[in-house]
């Protein structure tokens, strides 16, 4: 007999929770890098010739709400061939970024390091020449990005879904185009504020003019260096325990959120939630920070892991895990939004007056960048995915970058943030469903909802759904008529207003 859609179903939860598993011991420091080839291999069963048809058939005789789920499925069985794919190239990119070395004097670091260490440096000259050498390796990495690239296309044409991009879309539902779209208008609408911070930040901090500005200088400016010591990741994770207790929705919820308190992480990592299998087993990793991206970084984790700890069980497989990431990836950062808030930041951090306002002002100029940053990749990633030849655009990635946020760029590291499936358009619309419901939340339960009792039965509630909805319909139930950036663009404005 062939496979039916419960047994699919069933070995898709299954095999999920190994990769998981996998990548939660690579993130711990338990293994130095991830291997997942090997679980993909193991499962044959699952390739998309045996899978697609079956799932095909069932939906064409399903009713609305199962035809629905099985479409849920659908995707995910397409995007399983993708990654199985390609599974043996992303190890070994796995394998090169956990031992690669930047290299320069006295100093080798790994390359997954490397940039934390550029934004942790004073010395401008200093940070200049590491990243110099941190550009150098990252050369040693095109060809096999490239490689990448060219099996996911390849995979792509394999499923008849037209070229990557329409690939993408079709297993997403997202219009990449209209992201993008929604993205240079949030470009061109906070210009003026941005152009006019960035330049007294660089005069004030750097001591350089907007011109002179390199991208070490723009991670410097997020990562905050002279905060370090105001941001421990024990206050910050005690108050946020504290005010979720409080609220009604602990963090632990029954034990299905388990905190993993880890010294010796992987490279790279500093804090990041795995769903295992939700809503039961979901690992929160925690490690030792006094920096502001890691107590960003926190509470993005925290907020990922409500989402998943508070999904309703009796949801089926596809609505508690096959969804849109996008609508956890809002949830992460709704909490992640909470560096941004000044009464939050003077509980955590001790910082008020002047010292208060000035890193408000920092960290607002900081993720406007970051904003930015995202929205000019995506317009790289669309025009890359219909090039013939990817592997000469440095350069129109480097005047494009440089253009959107005002800090030069380099062509060397084109490709280092190469995800698949345009996960950067999935953040762009994490960050529109965020400040949606922050606006939301703040017209019901105030300013300081997150310390409001009101808050923690509509959150639940809200969470309970999983990923049952599209990031588009949960924004169309807090009254929008699309999932668009007027709130983001809204909220990006507000601190220099």
């Amino acid at each position: 007999m062939g496979l039916t859609t419960a047994e699919i179903r069933d070995r898709a939860e299954r095999f999920r929770a190994a990769v998981f598993e996998e990548l939660h011991d690579a993130r711990s420091g338990r293994k130095a890098w991830p291997e997942l080839a090997p679980l993909f291999e193991a499962q044959g069963i699952l390739a998309s010739s045996r899978t697609l048809p079956v799932i095909e058939r069932a939906m064409a005789s399903a009713e609305e709400e199962e035809e629905r789920q099985l479409r849920k499925l659908l995707r995910w069985a397409a995007r399983h061939h993708l990654e199985a794919h390609n599974a043996r190239l992303d190890d070994e990119f796995s394998y090169w970024r956990a031992t690669a070395k930047v290299e320069t004097g006295d100093v080798a670091v790994p390359v997954s390091q490397a940039a934390n260490l550029i934004h942790s440096t004073d010395s401008r000259e200093a940070r200049r020449r590491l990243e110099d050498a941190r550009r150098n390796t990252l050369e040693e990495a095109v060809p096999l990005q490239l490689d990448r690239l060219t099996r996911w296309r390849e995979a792509a044409a394999e499923l008849g879904y037209g070229g990557y991009r329409e690939a993408v879309e079709r297993l997403t539902g997202v219009n990449l185009l209209g992201v993008a779209s929604e993205a240079r208008r949030l470009i061109e609408e906070t210009e003026d504020v941005y152009r006019e911070t960035v330049r007294e930040e660089l005069r004030r901090r750097v001591g350089i003019r907007p011109e002179e500005a390199e991208s070490h200088d723009a991670g410097w400016l997020k990562r905050m260096p002279w905060l370090d010591g105001n941001c421990q990741e024990g206050n910050v994770l005690g108050t946020l325990r504290k005010d979720l207790r409080d609220i009604g929705i602990p963090l632990e919820y029954g034990g299905h959120v388990t905190v993993e308190h880890e010294p010796f992480p992987g490279p790279g990592m500093i804090a990041c939630c795995t769903p295992v299998r939700v809503p039961d087993q979901v690992l929160l990793l925690v490690t030792p920070t006094i920096t502001q991206p890691g107590c960003v970084a926190l509470l993005t984790s925290v907020g990922r892991a409500l989402h998943y700890a508070y999904t309703d069980s009796r949801l089926s497989f596809e609505d508690r895990a096959l969804g849109d990431l996008a609508v956890v990836k809002g949830h992460g950062l709704l909490f992640a939004g909470l560096s941004r808030e000044g009464a939050w930041v003077r509980r955590t951090r001790g910082l008020q007056g002047q010292a208060l306002d000035e890193y408000l002002r920092v960290a607002a100029v900081a993720d406007l960048f970051s904003l930015r940053e995202a929205a000019a990749r995506l317009e790289f990633e669309i025009e890359m995915s219909d090039s013939a030849r990817p592997g000469e655009l440095g350069p129109m990635w480097a005047e494009l970058l440089t253009a959107t946020t005002g800090f030069r760029f380099d062509p060397r590291s084109f490709l280092e943030r190469l995800g698949q499936r345009f996960g950067v358009a999935r953040y762009l619309r994490g960050r529109m469903l965020a400040a949606q419901l922050r606006r939301e939340l703040r017209e019901r339960f105030d300013e300081d909802w997150y310390r409001n009792p009101r808050t923690g039965p509509f959150l639940g509630d809200w969470f309970a759904n999983g990923l049952r909805f599209s990031a588009a319909e949960v924004a169309a139930t807090l009254g929008n008529d699309r999932l668009g950036a007027d709130a983001l663009i809204a909220a990006a404005r507000e601190p220099f207003e």
